[in-house]
């Protein structure tokens, strides 16, 4: 039970080329942002779209071009190679093409695929954002908690962690779990390493929702936290929560990477497959697939669609992780 079967892991497969495949079409976010850059040139009265990547850049930076390059990074933005360097820059950006509330939430949470809001701090009492926060962390106080109840006694013991001690333990167990989700790792041979240490930082804060965390780290975190309690509508419910947007099948990343069609496809198999079965044997099946599913996306070099891994985990890019 909960063994993927070969017909299961040629699906896999054929996900994964279907994403390949849908990749060289283009972003649909970068023709949706054609047309409000029309709209805009047309407002204007502009004739052209190098004169409106001109007017865009005075718009964000108050000042003319100093030469004709500087418009360059304007015009990569507009056909969708590269996206601003950080969310300041890319809400400039939509403010400059004078976007309406629910279109830069469109430049964010899709085009930049990022949350709609970002906290650089715990928000104190009476801040605007004070609610907000606190019910985004209850999302994942309850994640968190449900998590660590799950843990079993016996792998608690082999940790040397007491139960009143589990929570301090969160970052080991989180990097332990997302490990044995890897190619070619024993994970009982590692159980017992003190290899999370360096992780520490950027798990804490991430926990915190505190900083830029981008949609694919959160994707991860909604992942190896809620499994194997997965489905496409309980991860789009939580993405939804937390300020994201939910799976679409026509998403992709700031890179055209279609990961959400992988995800997508890799739950509905997963609901097909282990539906009314042991949580238990979900979990082995999750690992199986996930692990024959990371090896192909190795072979086939599409590292953007490897959503479970980090590179905190210590292997290479584009190679497994090694005990």
């Amino acid at each position: 039970m909960g063994k993927v079967s070969a017909h299961t892991k040629r699906e896999l497969e054929l996900l994964v080329q279907e994403c390949v495949e849908l990749k060289k079409e283009g972003r649909p976010e970068t023709a949706w942002l054609k047309t409000v850059y029309d709209r805009f040139r047309k407002t204007e009265g502009l004739s052209g779209l190098l004169e409106t990547d001109d007017l865009i850049y005075r718009k964000i930076y108050a000042a003319p071009p100093r030469k004709p390059s500087d418009t360059t990074k304007i015009r990569y933005w507009r056909t969708g190679r590269h996206v601003p360097s950080n969310r300041s820059l890319c809400l400039a950006f939509g403010r400059a093409l004078e976007l309406s509330e629910e279109e830069m939430r469109t430049l964010l949470m899709s085009w930049y695929d990022r949350s709609d809001l970002v906290f650089s701090k715990i928000p104190e009492e009476k801040e605007p954002l004070r609610n907000t926060y606190l019910q985004r962390m209850g999302v994942i106080a309850e994640l968190t908690g449900e998590y660590l109840e799950s843990i079993h006694p016996l792998r608690r013991m082999q940790l040397n962690v007491k139960p009143e001690n589990k929570e301090h333990n969160l970052r080991h167990f989180y990097y332990m779990d997302a490990r044995s989700f890897q190619t070619n790792v024993n994970y009982e041979a590692v159980e017992k390493h003190i290899e999370s240490v360096g992780y520490e930082s950027e798990f804490q804060r991430q926990i915190l929702l505190l900083g830029e965390i981008p949609r694919k780290v959160m994707l991860r975190h909604l992942f190896l936290i809620g499994e194997p309690y997965l489905s496409r509508a309980r991860v789009s419910e939580l993405l939804e929560k937390l300020g994201y947007l939910p799976l679409e099948k026509n998403h992709t990343t700031v890179n055209g990477d279609r990961l959400d069609r992988l995800v997508i496809g890799f739950l509905e198999l997963y609901e097909k497959q282990c539906a009314g079965l042991e949580p238990e044997v979900c979990s082995r099946w999750l690992r199986e697939a996930y692990r024959y599913l990371d090896q192909y996306l190795i072979g086939q070099k599409q590292n953007g669609l490897r959503f479970l891994f980090f590179k905190a985990l210590g292997g290479k890019k584009g190679a497994a992780a090694s005990p």
